[in-house]
């Protein structure tokens, strides 16, 4: 059944809608008309009143044109009666906000509600959720607050994990084109919507916070996967015998062997991850640059330790780094001796912006590396924003088609980059390990375009 008019409506109903600032009911009004939506757009209460200058319809039967979608900002107490109305008005669909459902143990009223939807025909994101939000209708049906348009797409089981990753893609500067956060996920799931959204060009990449998958679904998600081009970086909840309880009384799901999740997820290309803000430095990496043609590797650095923990991060993950051959340190030859040829290329504290940009033109103009990565930990005499911007230029002027890295460190690190959140954007890492794990995903995606 198309998703049409829960992501594409003519008409939005907000029920429970509000016109007190602070309530879910009007966030939700104030969020469509804020960001355009060019539908119409029917707040009901039985109050009535009015709402940032709409009626507020006291019942769906004041409606008399047919309703797309509907917002549902009521209680779970009162979801089933309201469902029931919904379907006899020949809703398509609805979004449930509402907890209290197999979260808390209270499994006969969520599979009521399923029951009913299904046989109505209705359908739903949740309950239990955010909401959801599609930049390319104009529709922003979440109270997940400041999120700007972009090239990403968020689907999350958790209200509160949606939040939390959000508040790191805005210190990016980065948007959702796509936000799904679907809860205890009733009805609607991964694969139907990365399914309806395959042809979507504004989505670069999928990021996903799944804490599991119900029956089937597994096999469903596989199939759909690994037939799109789209990178997927996933953050799986519930990996160990606590945190499986600690989903299932969550979003009422199983959580499933975290081994079985990680060979799985392997064969049909999507990366895992371990913490939020690799969710977001992974998916990106992916979105923002090339698929290599290799796997060689090249570290320019300007200290010592930091390059050594970076090496060891992206060992632990298979990837070694090889001496750089002959014919490059030949190239390297303008370097002073005490500045190190070898992989990785130190700098030392001396590196300065000359020399980071011509060192990385080269490796980036060369045969050798694949991969480039520019560490950058800022000595008290060096400008790192004057650093970041030789690393950009250096990007540029080789027209290079490799990945670059750049990870810089120091209390100016995110002045440095947003150097590097133009264009072209390069990705902007927050460690050590989340550059590894951009890198070790590069070489993934590289294995399965491969297999195409």
């Amino acid at each position: 059944m198309t998703l049409d008019k829960l992501f594409r409506p003519k008409s939005i109903a907000i029920l429970g809608a509000s016109s007190h600032k602070g309530k879910v009911g009007y966030e939700l009004v104030y969020n469509l008309v804020d960001k355009g939506f060019e539908g119409k757009i029917y707040p009901i209460n039985p109050k009535g009143g009015e709402v940032l200058g709409l009626k507020i319809y006291k019942s769906l039967d004041e409606v008399d044109e047919p309703i797309d979608l509907a917002l549902v900002a009521l209680p779970s107490s009162m979801i089933i009666d309201t469902i029931k109305k919904l379907g006899e008005k020949g809703v398509g669909a609805a979004v449930v906000y509402a907890a209290g459902f197999s979260e808390i143990g209270n499994v006969e009223l969520e599979e009521k509600l399923y029951r009913l939807i299904k046989d109505y025909g209705i359908r739903v994101i949740g309950p239990n959720c955010a909401g959801i939000i599609y930049y390319g209708h104009r529709l922003y049906g979440a109270f997940v607050p400041g999120l700007r348009d972009g090239d990403l797409a968020l689907l999350s089981q958790s209200g509160a994990m949606t939040a939390v990753i959000t508040e790191y893609l805005y210190s990016k500067s980065l948007g959702l084109h796509l936000l799904v956060s679907y809860g205890n996920k009733i009805d609607v799931s991964d694969e139907e919507i990365i399914s309806y959204f395959k042809d979507d060009r504004s989505i670069l990449a999928y990021m996903l916070y799944v804490e599991g998958f119900k029956a089937g679904e597994g096999r469903r998600f596989y199939e759909v996967v690994k037939s799109i081009d789209k990178p997927i970086v996933m953050l799986k909840g519930g990996r160990g015998s606590v945190g499986a309880r600690a989903a299932k009384s969550h979003t009422g799901v199983l959580a499933g062997s975290y081994q079985v999740y990680q060979a799985a997820m392997k064969q049909m290309g999507v990366y895992l991850v371990d913490e939020f803000y690799e969710l977001v430095d992974v998916a990106e990496g992916l979105a923002y640059l090339p698929i290599p043609n290799g796997d060689k590797v090249a570290v320019v650095t300007n200290s010592g330790g930091p390059g050594v923990v970076l090496t060891d991060k992206l060992e632990d993950r298979g990837i070694p780094l090889e001496v750089t051959p002959k014919n490059i340190k030949g190239k390297l030859s303008f370097l002073p001796d005490f500045m190190g040829r070898e992989n990785p290329i130190d700098l030392t504290a001396n590196g300065n912006e000359d020399l980071y940009y011509h060192v990385l033109k080269i490796l980036l103009k060369e045969d050798w590396p694949d991969i480039v990565i520019a560490l950058h930990v800022p000595p008290s005499f060096v400008d790192p924003i004057a650093i970041s911007k030789a690393i950009r230029d250096a990007y540029i002027d080789s027209k290079s088609d490799k990945p670059l890295i750049p990870l810089v460190f120091g209390d100016k690190r995110w002045d440095a980059y947003k150097v590097f959140w133009g264009e072209p954007r390069l990705p902007t890492p927050y460690s050590h390990t989340s550059t590894s794990k951009v890198v070790d995903a590069l070489l993934l995606r590289r294995i399965k375009s491969l297999r195409r």
